[in-house]
């Protein structure tokens, strides 16, 4: 293993359009006009210089830095890897495999995938993919690893959660992967990377990750988080996440912190040990990650998020009805999600809603019905997205198996697209009324007077996120004018 050289890769843009390939979200940069740093390529990273390999971690995306660019980089630098293991999604796999394979051809290295796509759908990728020797099905720590002490891809019957190619024929994974070494993971290499391009909007600062927990024991149908990690829940020790903070803030100066969970707030008496320690620490950061309703109805618990340092949290609505939430599997009671949002709010913490149209089951009527809930409930920020059937979730073999899929084309698995149809719901009815939904939302009277702060920061320090969010009130997603360029990308939680 020592000796070798190893090329971590997030790809570069596509059609000038940078996309986020980091767990389970897989979105266009301008949904919310950011991108998210590749966390799992940094830990990966930290992992391999443990053991004495040579590595390098290139975000490609973020860097603005084509393939040719790249190559001559790395040539310069007499860096020349044998393995490149690259981050992917659904809807960037084809066009990321066209630039990856570029410097397996100048290296002549092996190239190996991870992402929610090679999870989800392993033969599937692989076949749209011949020039990628492996994918790696589940988490990808230990399968990199092992791969990096193997002579080549061929032999990949000796890690489980491989899919590769011998002779010609692709070897199907044995099981998914899963990190053993979760809960005592080393320090990311967030020197490898560059940091001051990831930043949060509002306040334009950088950030780092922090990854909280793995897993998901919900069980909604539109989502690919449990294909990768699992349903059982991992939680890391609350003293290690804060000491994690802690040495952020101590290297790098940060103060935002993304923690990175599906749900951060699920075990609720764990991470009231994690706030205690952040609040005893007195580090003076702020945090944001994902949050379900159902998990903020204590209001003593709200309060003491805030004071270990919360600033934002998300929460997936969905939607107005009941019925479409059941049929998600979403078990979310809309008395739970009224009484959160009256707790944050109450504590001074900022809400992101998120709510979904188009689902299998919806009619006009109930997305209009979604977008009169969204404003009564009055979240700070709110996200309409159309529904989205990834390959490999149930609600994929749902609408398949109903003939709603209008199309099978992964680069429209994303969520600038709608490729369902029924019951007089199809792409331009979900789309436009996902511009009335933004532009009713946001255009309130009421929403700009009580929001005229965050305005003013927004224009003051990031005028790129306000050109892509004003064009998406005013234009729509897919018809808005190009931004400006920009020399700097920024970056946010997600759904």
């Amino acid at each position: 293993m020592p000796g070798r050289q190893i090329l971590l890769l997030n790809p570069p843009l596509i059609n000038g359009i940078a996309f986020t390939r980091q767990g389970r979200c897989q979105e266009r940069e301008e949904v919310l006009g950011t991108t998210k740093p590749p966390y799992s390529l940094a830990l990966l990273a930290a992992l391999l210089r443990d053991r004495g390999v040579h590595v390098r971690v290139v975000d490609q995306t973020a860097e603005r830095l084509s393939s040719e660019a790249l190559i001559a980089r790395l040539k310069a630098e007499a860096f020349s890897p044998s393995l490149i293991v690259f981050c992917s999604s659904t809807p960037t796999l084809d066009a990321d495999v066209v630039e990856a394979t570029k410097l397996k051809c100048a290296f002549r290295a092996e190239l190996v995938c991870f992402g929610p796509h090679a999870s989800a759908a392993p033969g599937e990728s692989m076949q749209r993919a011949p020039d990628v020797d492996a994918m790696i099905v589940g988490e990808p720590e230990d399968a990199v690893l092992a791969l990096v002490a193997l002579d080549q891809t061929t032999h990949g019957d000796q890690i489980p959660s491989l899919t590769f190619r011998r002779d010609g024929a692709i070897v199907p994974h044995r099981a998914s992967g899963s990190y053993e070494g979760f809960q005592s993971m080393p320090y990311p290499a967030w020197d490898l990377l560059p940091r001051d391009r990831y930043r949060v909007p509002l306040e334009n600062k950088p950030y780092l990750i922090v990854e909280t927990s793995r897993g998901c024991p919900y069980s909604c149908d539109f989502c690919v988080a449990p294909i990768v990690q699992g349903h059982r829940f991992r939680e890391r020790d609350a003293v290690s996440l804060v000491d994690e903070i802690e040495r952020g803030v101590r290297e790098f100066g940060t103060r935002f912190f993304y923690l990175w969970g599906d749900t951060v707030t699920l075990n609720a008496k764990s991470f009231g040990v994690f706030c205690d320690e952040l609040i005893a620490r007195n580090l003076d950061i702020q945090w944001f990650g994902n949050a379900r309703a159902d998990n903020l109805v204590n209001p003593d618990f709200v309060a003491r998020l805030k004071q270990s340092g919360c600033w934002m949290l998300s929460l997936g609505i969905e939607s107005e009805s009941d019925d479409l939430r059941q049929n998600m599997l979403k078990k979310l009671e809309r008395k739970k999600i009224q009484v959160a949002l009256q707790n944050m709010r109450q504590a001074g913490i900022k809400s992101f809603a998120f709510f979904i149209f188009g689902y299998p089951g919806e009619t006009p009527e109930t997305i209009n019905r979604t977008t009169r809930y969204a404003v009564e409930l009055d979240p700070d920020y709110a996200n309409f997205y159309p529904a989205v059937p990834y390959p490999g979730t149930e609600m994929y073999e749902k609408c398949r198996r109903d003939g709603m899929l209008v199309s099978e084309d992964w680069s429209k698995m994303e969520y600038s697209y709608y490729v369902l149809r029924s019951q007089g719901v199809d792409e331009r009815v979900v789309m436009d009324a996902i511009r009335r939904a933004t532009r009713r939302f946001f255009l309130r009277p009421a929403w700009l007077v009580r929001h005229i702060d965050d305005l003013v920061r927004l224009v003051l320090n990031n005028g790129t996120l306000v050109w892509h969010l004003a064009m998406r009130v005013l234009f729509g997603r897919r018809d808005a004018p190009a931004a400006p360029p920009t020399a700097e990308p920024d970056s946010v939680v997600s759904r």
